[in-house]
């Protein structure tokens, strides 16, 4: 029954007509008949589907439906990805941290080709599996590579708390050093940690593109990347979850030489940033 409502659901999205105006009685109808379908008939477990929308289009992810359904519709955080979609180009290398099951990762990994790189940062094991399964499927161990640990100030000789998020996985965090994950409620776990100059020390690739999205964690991020930001200048795509990180950023990064642009909602955060150096390759 419930794969049927899978089935039907998928259908009848094709089938339905989209008009302009969202608040038209045809699309009233349409995002009612989805919620109740959604709710009703969709399996609640892990299922395969193909990406409908955005930088992943037509790529497979085997989602929790219906909690991740935003994940499948493809309209997840669509100001990243039309950001994603303007600087990335062939050939480029990013670093995606903060990776959560890889959708962002993978989308990525199409848009920069067989001679591009991305790095998805993951530090949640169940997430990092998550996302080493849709790399699979997708056919693009060559271009997407997971490292499994938290991207942080230093890289610590012992692991580093992690506090899960308990709604959803995606909102877990590094609890430590006075930072914490914003919305993270679940269990407590310990992950390792690197440094983003750590990590091109050791022989990696400098991306020329960073985007970072880690609850809270975001200043860490930054101040264990000093030497990647002040020579090789990557663009930085930027999602920050608190006021005080927000002034620790404002401070710092123009030191560094970076210009920056906030996009700032009504609720104030989180906020998005987009940093730019003027000698970067974008």
């Amino acid at each position: 029954m419930r794969r049927a409502g899978y089935r039907f659901l998928r259908t009848m999205r094709a089938m339905l007509p989209v008009t302009r105006d969202p608040a038209t009685s045809t699309n009233l109808f349409r995002a009612r008949l989805l919620r109740w379908t959604r709710a009703n008939l969709v399996p609640r477990s892990k299922v395969w589907v193909q990406v409908e929308h955005g930088l992943a289009e037509g790529l497979w992810m085997r989602l929790h439906l219906p909690e991740e359904t935003f994940l499948w519709r493809g309209d997840h955080e669509p100001d990243v990805q039309a950001l994603l979609a303007k600087f990335l180009k062939p050939g480029r290398i990013a670093y995606d941290i903060g990776s959560y099951v890889g959708f962002f990762a993978l989308g990525v990994a199409r848009v920069v080709g067989h001679e591009g790189r991305v790095f998805a940062f993951e530090p949640d094991p169940e997430n990092a599996a998550r996302i080493r399964e849709h790399i699979a499927k997708n056919s693009l161990p060559a271009q997407v590579e997971v490292v499994e640990a938290a991207v942080w100030r230093a890289t610590e000789e012992t692991k580093v708390p992690y506090r899960r998020g308990r709604q959803a996985r995606s909102q877990g965090g590094v609890d430590a050093d006075g930072l914490k994950p914003v919305l993270a409620s679940g269990e407590h776990i310990l992950v390792p940690s690197i440094s983003l100059d750590e990590f091109i020390a050791r022989g990696n690739p400098a991306p020329q593109l960073l985007k970072i999205d880690v609850e809270g964690g975001e200043t860490a991020v930054l101040a264990g990347a000093e030497r990647l930001l002040s020579v090789h200048k990557p663009l930085i795509i930027c999602e920050v979850h608190h006021a005080e990180a927000a002034r620790w950023i404002g401070e710092w990064l123009p030191t560094r030489g970076y210009y920056m642009n906030w996009m700032i909602p009504a609720e104030q955060f989180p906020r998005r940033l987009l940093a730019q150096a003027p000698s970067s390759a974008f």
